[in-house]
Order: structure tokens, then sequence, then C-alpha cells
């Protein structure tokens, strides 16, 4: 505890200096105050479902602008979320099994597993299933408005997942003007891409918007150990068609029809085995350097999807309602996996039987969704929200192995198919009070009530075990998740507040799991209760500051642990409870510097905790044979001793008709194991690697055109993103490209 408030006391008082410092260098040396920078634009957000200014929400929310994104070099989802305090990437390896945690939460996941973080695009839940359903695609992020984060358990208003908080992506939406955009990079690793948005109002009642981009890596930074060609190709393919219509001067509507294509590497290619295996005298291959791979075969991952959102916005009188539907059909498919390189026993052979298996997978996905909600006219003296929302989706799976092996466990794995199918059907209502208590102090109360049902069938077959079949069980769980919130007005620039909320994830079921392991089949879901308190506000008139404490405590904590070391078998346990504990400071501002302007942001977090007594998990015991490990105490996983991030963004007259801008951005962890019996064994536990990236872009610009060169880890920073069974992922070292982007018309 002391070292977490002695680390978080140093760069909170060290983010907030740098608000007040920015602030002096808005006034002249005369000691006279210049007139401030204007302050950031208004920010508009959807934490409570319905749009309000970031300013007057008594919650910990973080925005990034897309126009701010454009001048920053990020690129996939880790880039974003190495932008929010307290929130980090759990990557699995491949980019379509990256998991979002926030505040610690979410440490136990697997492939077809729930996210503890809520998902949504433009208000609505998009989540669900194994193939990029825990996540955001590359189309998510493409032509934003905003990503807004929302920090700390959501459930009452975001329903199931929303344990450490929710992320909303917003798209830019047809607007009346024509306008246009090219843009065309190239990138090391032999990587082109391109894109088009289009905006077309087709009347006075109609516009169109209309998006496409591409992306091709030929190479990547991953070279084959024979011919030392990158073997890492990858190919995006995403399109957006958008229509607004009003209906009338008071209701509006907006389709969307989405399609996204990706082709990328799998598991084997990306993962650096660090150990190889010994059988009967012969030992099996491990990979010597992180960016060289030894795999047979280069497996792949093809995820092809389609989605379709409808939103209405009507103005009745009495409330503004919104209803939302949407559709999403995924077709995902692994196949072509170097399981033997995987688990360390390429090159193995028993009685003349080579070792050589390879893995495949599939996944049809399908989900529906809405939500309905009618809330109280901006500016009423009691403000309401009531809505109800319906959800369901079917993940049908096939695991299907095949090759060869002298070894009987891997003889019985090379044969082995797994299938299974779940359906979740979900339900809720839920709502929104804020009255005025005394002067200055407000309350806001929220609830919701939840329903979820998932069917399950799971089926295994394999050469000399028993074949295991569950029959059709299910689970149904019903929470009540409330929220409350006390919020005193300081003055017309700041507020505190008191913040009580909590957040849930549903159960599930294990896929993967042998006859001796059925008892690990179902799990339980958890629940999280947090306490919060906030400042929040600006000063200088430029300058936008939060900072935050909160503690959380979560009941029946999914955790993760391999079963096996020769069998790539994953189940998620119910562990025990934890307490998670922590502190946030950021701020942001505009800065008039010289000749131009600056944007900036910096922001610095902690979080710590540990389980509660009582609290154990079954790991494989690093190939000693599974034991039950005793947890009470341990550190709780992926929670961090410090996250710190720092962006800004200069721009300035460089002629009459151009501008010359620099972009940066800085981000650091440190502390914190991987595993949830991370300090409790040196068998299982791993801790997580400290790093600090630097990334920047620099580029000229006229008033339609934008060109730019960036450079991605700039000091070539190497460290481990994950360890699944032995193998390390890591993150990609330095990268550069260049940028050229064309506007038409506007």
């Amino acid at each position: 505890m002391q070292k977490l408030f002695t680390t978080t006391s140093i760069v909170a008082v060290l983010a907030l200096s740098l608000g007040v410092a920015g602030s002096a260098l808005a006034q002249d040396t005369g000691g006279e105050v210049a007139t401030p920078a204007p302050v950031r634009d208004e920010i508009i957000v959807q934490a409570r479902k319905t749009g309000e200014n970031i300013d007057d929400v008594p919650s910990s929310i973080s925005v990034l602008s897309g126009q701010d994104a454009e001048l920053l070099a990020l690129d996939g989802i880790a880039d974003y979320i190495r932008q929010i305090p307290s929130a980090i990437l759990v990557n699995g390896g491949p980019e379509y099994l990256a998991d979002i945690s926030i505040r610690g939460q979410g440490g136990g996941r697997q492939g077809f597993s729930e996210s503890a973080t809520g998902i949504y695009r433009n208000g609505i839940y998009i989540a669900g299933g194994g193939f990029g359903g825990r996540s955001f695609s590359r189309l998510d992020f493409f032509d934003v408005q905003n990503i807004e984060t929302y920090r700390g358990p959501q459930g009452a208003l975001y329903g199931r997942n929303a344990v450490g908080g929710a992320v909303n992506v917003v798209s830019k939406r047809p607007t009346d003007d024509a306008t246009g955009a090219l843009k065309f990079g190239y990138e090391s690793g032999d990587r082109r891409s391109g894109s088009a948005i289009v905006n077309v109002p087709i009347n006075d009642a109609v516009a169109a918007r209309l998006g496409a981009f591409y992306i091709d890596q030929k190479e990547g930074f991953i070279g084959d150990v024979a011919t030392g060609e990158g073997v890492n190709e990858q190919k995006y393919l995403g399109l957006r068609g958008q229509v607004r219509a009003d209906i009338s001067s008071n209701t509006t509507v907006n389709v969307t029809v989405e399609y996204f294509d990706s082709t990328a590497p799998a598991f084997g290619v990306l993962g650096h085995r660090t150990v190889g295996r010994t059988a009967a005298g012969q030992t099996g291959d491990a990979e010597q350097t992180p960016f060289i791979s030894a795999d047979s075969r280069k497996g792949v991952v093809d995820i092809d999807s389609t989605a379709v959102f409808a939103e209405l916005n009507s103005d009745l009188g009495v409330g503004d309602l919104t209803a939302v539907f949407s559709y999403k059909s995924r077709d995902g498919n692994r196949y072509n996996e170097d399981l033997d390189m995987f688990l360390g026993f390429q090159g193995v052979d028993l009685g003349g039987i080579e070792t050589d298996i390879i893995a495949a997978q599939s996944e049809d996905f399908e989900r529906a969704g809405g939500e309905i909600r009618l809330a109280s006219k901006p500016g009423s003296e009691v403000s309401w929200l009531i809505g109800a929302d319906y959800g369901t989706h079917t993940s049908a799976a096939i695991q299907q192995n095949s090759g060869t092996s002298g070894l009987g466990g891997l003889a019985s794995l090379a044969s082995r198919r797994d299938d299974f199918v779940e359906d979740l059907t979900s339900i809720s209502g839920f709502g929104l009070v804020e009255f005025g208590v005394a002067e200055k102090t407000t309350l806001t109360l929220e609830a919701r009530v939840q329903n979820d049902s998932k069917d399950f069938i799971f089926t295994r077959t394999q050469v000399g075990r028993p074949s295991l079949a569950t029959g059709n069980i299910g689970e149904s769980w019903t929470r009540f998740l409330p929220a409350a919130t006390l919020s005193y007005d300081l003055n017309d620039d700041q507020l505190i507040f008191l913040r009580g909320a909590s957040g849930y994830r549903p159960g599930g079921f294990n896929t993967g799991l042998d006859a001796a392991n059925a008892n690990f089949v179902p799990y339980d879901p958890e629940t999280a209760y947090s306490a919060e308190l906030g400042w929040k506000g600006t000063v200088f008139d430029n300058v936008r500051f939060s900072l935050n404490g909160f503690y959380t405590k979560t009941g029946d904590v999914q955790g993760v642990s391999g079963l096996s070391e020769i069998d790539p078998t994953i189940a998620l346990q119910n562990v025990g409870d934890s307490s998670i504990y922590g502190i946030e400071a950021e701020v942001s501002g505009v800065l008039d510097l010289g000749p131009g302007r600056m944007r900036w942001n910096a922001s610095a977090a902690s979080t710590n905790g540990s389980f509660s007594d009582g609290s154990t998990i079954t790991t494989n015991g690093g190939g000693l044979g599974v034991e039950v490990v005793d947890l009470s105490g341990a550190r709780v996983n992926r929670t961090r001793d410090y996250i710190v991030a720092a962006n800004a963004r200069y721009t300035a007259p460089l002629t009459q008709s151009t501008r010359w801008f620099v972009g940066g951005s800085f981000q650091a962890e440190g502390g914190g194991y991987a595993n949830a019996s991370g300090d409790t064994t040196s068998i299982t536990g791993r801790p997580l690697d400290h790093f600090a990236i630097f990334d920047a872009r620099v580029g000229v610009k006229g008033d339609n055109w934008q060109l730019s060169v960036f450079g991605k880890n700039l000091g070539n920073e190497l460290y481990v993103l994950q360890q699944v069974t032995l193998n390390d992922f890591y993150n990609d070292p330095r990268k550069w490209g260049v940028e050229l982007k064309v506007n038409i018309g506007g």
C-alpha cells in the first residue's frame, strides 16, 4: 500500500505540475497575463447514455479525438489503449485475441470467454465470440470521431462485461457538406496502406458517407529461419457505408453497413518458443531470437464479418428518444497451425514416427441486439433516463487437429476434434435519476436489472482417449447492478464526486477439456463493487484535469490457467475474491507557444491489489503435475505499479499557405504479474515486463493536403506481451513510415 501511494503521489504531482507549468507558459514576461488559449473544444460524451459535456459528468472519463489521433503515430488497438489511464492490453498473441484491461480487471481470459471491459460502438454493445469478439477491430477505429473510455464499473448503464469499465468508439456520421479524403502510406516491413472517405449530401434531408481502407503487409518483422524472408504477412480490408435521413423536423435515422476482412498470422508465426522438449533422448526445437521463426508451416487466421447498425433519434417533447439496433455475422478460420512447434516437440521422432501436428479452428458467429431509451430534456430540474435492451448470439466452433506423433499423448492430440455451440440471450432494464439535494450538491442514482442465459453443447472425440460429451447444459444469471454518485460543485469550473458502482461479467463454459477435467467446464460470473473519490475540472481557462482514487472488491474472480504443458488446454476457474485499489491523474490543455499552438495530454496511474484468504487456482505445476496453488494474499495479476502516458501535437505556420507540425507520444509501464499465481511460486509466476515507448510524427500540410513521416518505438524497446505454453509474444520493434493525405472540399 505504501509503495503504491508513494509512486502515485509522485506521478500525480508531476502530472498536475505539468498542467500548471503549461498554463504559466501562456503568460507573457511582463507580468501581465496574456489572453489565454481557448479551452479545448467542448467534448460531448455518452457516459450516461445521453450527450453531455465531459466537464459536467461526475465520473472518470478519458477521450481521444480522431483529429488528435491523426497527428500521432497510432495504428492498431495497442497504440490507442496506451493513451488511456489505468488501461493495458492483455495480448494473447494474434491481434484478434487482444483484451482491454482497465483498473486491473480482466486478467482471467481465454479464447471464447467474456471480456471484462464493455466494448461499444456508437453506444451499443458489439462484443461476443472468439475470433475478435472481445475487443475492437481495425474497422472500428476507422473514420473515428472520438474514443471514449469510462473507467470503473459501468454495469448500471452499460450492463454486462463492464467490470473494469467501458470503451465506446464513436464513428463520424454523414454531414451536409460535400467532402472527401484520400490517404496513402508506406511502412517498414513492406507495408502499404490506403483509404478513401467521401461525404455527399443527397438533398436537404438525406446525406451519405462512404469509406474504405486497405492494408497489405508483405513481410513484417519476423523472418523465416531458413530463408530470412518475412513470414508475418497481413491484409486488412474495411468497407463502410452510411445514410442519414431527417425523416421529420424532430426525427433522424442513421443506417450503417460494414464489411471487414482480415488475414494475419496465427499463434505459431508470432510466438517465440523459448524451451524445447526432450523425449526418448531427443530434444525438440526452440527458437533462438524473438523475430526468427522455425515453424515448419505458417498458420493463418482469416476473419470475415458483416455488420449493420440502425439508429433513430427523436425529440418527443417530453424527452429525447433513442433506439439502436445492431446485427453482426462473422466467419473466423485459423488453419495450418504448427502445433508441434508451439508445444515444443518439433523434430521429436519416436519409433520412426516424427511429431508433426497441425491445428485448425473455425467459428460461425451471429449476434443481434437492440436498445431503446428515453431521456429528459437538457436543463431539466430533475434529469432522468429509462431504457431496455435485448441481445442474442450464437457461436458455433470446431477445433480440428491432424498429423502424427510417436508419443502417446501427442498421438491422441493429433486426432482430436472439439465441437461446441453456445447460445446467449440477454435482456435488461435500466434507469437513472439525478436531482439536487442541497446548494451545489447533486445526487445521481442509477440501476440495471439484467438476465443472461447461456446454453452450451460440447463434444470431443480423439483416438485412444474417452470421448467427452456435455449434453445440452445451461446456466442463467440475474443481477441487480446499482450505482450512486454524490457530486459537489466547488465552483463553475470544478467538481468533486463520490461514486459507488457495480459491474458484472457473466460466467460461461470452458472448451478443450478432457474427461479427467470435466469439472472445469462451467464457471460462475464475477461481480465488482467499487468506491471512487474524484476531483475534476479546468484551471487557467485552458487546462483540464482529473484526479481519482478508487477501491474495487471483486467476487468469484475468473482466473485462467493451463492444465497441461503438452496440451494447449486453457481453463477459467473461479479462484476467490480480490481487492484492487489505485490512483489516477490526467491533465490536458491547449497552449499558444511561439508562432503556433500545442495540444497536450499527460496521465499517470497506479494499481495494486491482492486475493482474499482462501483463494486458490489449479495449475499445471510447471510440468510437475497438476497442483492447487494458494493465492491468499497474492498480488492480483495485471495490476501495474505505474502506467504513465503523455502526448502532444504542435502546429505552426511555415509559409503563408503551409504549416508544419510535430506530434509525439510516450508510454511506460512497470510492475505486476502476468499470472494469478504471480508472487506465490517461482514455477508459474511471471513478472510483467517493464517498458517505455516513444512514437513521433512530423510533417507539413496545406489547406487540403498533409505529408508526414513517422517512427514507432523509436528506442527499439522489446518486451514480452504475453506468454502462452512457453511461447513468448513480443511487441513490434522499431518501425518507420511515410503518409500522404489529400482532402477534397470542406
